[in-house]
């Protein structure tokens, strides 16, 4: 009888020591998409945005589709930064670029990570190098996950 109690007292134990000690997890995810035509043209052009609604770190992604409307081809870089229009980018990985073909398009990936200390918006900035005919960006998203 001792045995079966003392059995029974250990297992109890155990069980409210796992729940006691249960993870739970709770993603916080924020994302925006874009489907606007801003005309790329020797300046830096905000063409989206992504408002992280607290404070913390993030894994941030996204693709930014661009068309070349010229006859000639064009060069295209784009990246994150903290705000609207800056030439200066987030750190850790967050740019890319790309030669758009004449008549062509292009999708551009970015992927990395940033901290962020409160609400904040981050905007994806591109610009061309192209100064004759129309460079679009078409279709984008961005994506912001948050670590824990």
């Amino acid at each position: 009888m001792k045995s079966t109690i003392r059995t029974f007292v250990l297992a109890a134990f155990a069980a409210a020591t796992i729940l006691a000690t249960a993870h739970s997890a709770s993603a916080q995810i924020y994302s925006h998409n874009t489907s606007s035509d801003y005309t790329l043209s020797g300046g830096n052009v905000t063409v989206n945005a992504v408002i992280v609604g607290q404070s913390g770190n993030f894994t941030i992604g996204g693709q930014q589709a661009i068309a070349n409307n010229s006859s000639q081809s064009a060069y295209v870089w784009c990246w994150m930064s903290p705000a609207a229009g800056s030439s200066a980018p987030l750190p850790y990985g967050l740019t890319s670029s790309g030669t758009i073909p004449a008549g062509g398009m292009l999708t551009l990936s970015f992927y990395g990570w940033y901290s962020v200390s409160g609400s904040t918006e981050l905007y994806l900035v591109c610009r061309t190098t192209n100064t004759s005919g129309e460079i679009l960006s078409a279709i984008g998203n961005i994506t912001a996950a948050k670590v824990q």
